[in-house]
């Protein structure tokens, strides 16, 4: 059975437009629906907001179904100036941006001292490259942290340790940190709402929540029918 969780209701519910044979259950006051996706089995959930919400879920869902494969879908903010909102990020590894025991002798970089790096799983990988060919996609890491990145003190923290990364969020480092320890291959899928700090920002939030978690929901869709498990 796969996982699929993502952040927030919107996200969520324009999945389960898909979800075929639904059967919903609650487990500590969180629903997770179960059913059929382009022909796989699957448990669809939110994750609610933050790392500490991401981690929590995801525990929950893997000691009470079984789970073979994970996917995250959601939003992110972009750090590359040559990306545009709307564009996918899919990252091939992730690690916490805030989270900083430099003083213990873990760099905070993606470097081979940063014990806290996650590698999404290869074969998923290549069956979304496979996948896409239309949407503008980039591939590369992501940091996550318990933030909101709006400011340039912020933006400079980031780009100076991790000068690679082509988007940063609030779940998806939990998430693959929690795949991780269970051994559960995971993918992290993730539509730019921003591009950080970019004088170019032009669509609000709550309008790009709407045309992204539609655009997220086909391409989840299309992707479980694409994977072969």
């Amino acid at each position: 059975m796969i996982a699929i969780v993502g952040a927030m209701d919107e996200e969520v519910n324009a999945l389960l437009v898909y979800l075929k044979d639904k059967k919903t259950s609650t487990l500590h006051h969180l629903d997770f629906h179960q059913g059929t996706l382009n022909g796989k089995e699957v448990v669809i959930f939110r994750s609610g907001i933050g790392l500490v919400m991401a981690a929590m879920t995801l525990t929950i869902c893997f000691e009470n179904f079984k789970i073979t494969h994970l996917i995250n879908i959601g939003t992110a903010g972009g750090l590359n100036p040559n990306q545009k909102v709307l564009d996918m990020v899919i990252p091939d590894r992730l690690t916490y941006h805030d989270f900083d025991i430099t003083s213990f002798g873990n760099e905070r970089n993606f470097g081979p001292r940063n014990r806290f790096i996650y590698e999404a799983d290869k074969v998923m990988l290549e069956s979304f490259r496979s996948l896409i060919t239309q949407e503008r996609v980039w591939y590369g890491p992501l940091v996550s942290g318990n933030q909101f990145i709006s400011t340039q003190s912020q933006l400079d923290d980031i780009k100076a340790h991790y000068p690679e990364a082509e988007a940063c969020e609030m779940e998806g480092t939990a998430l693959a940190n929690v795949a991780s320890e269970y051994k559960i291959p995971f993918i992290i899928i993730r539509s730019l709402s921003d591009i950080v700090l970019h004088p170019d920002n032009s669509m609000t939030f709550n309008e790009y929540l709407l045309k992204a978690s539609a655009r997220s929901a086909r391409l989840c869709f299309e992707f479980c029918g694409n994977l072969k498990l």
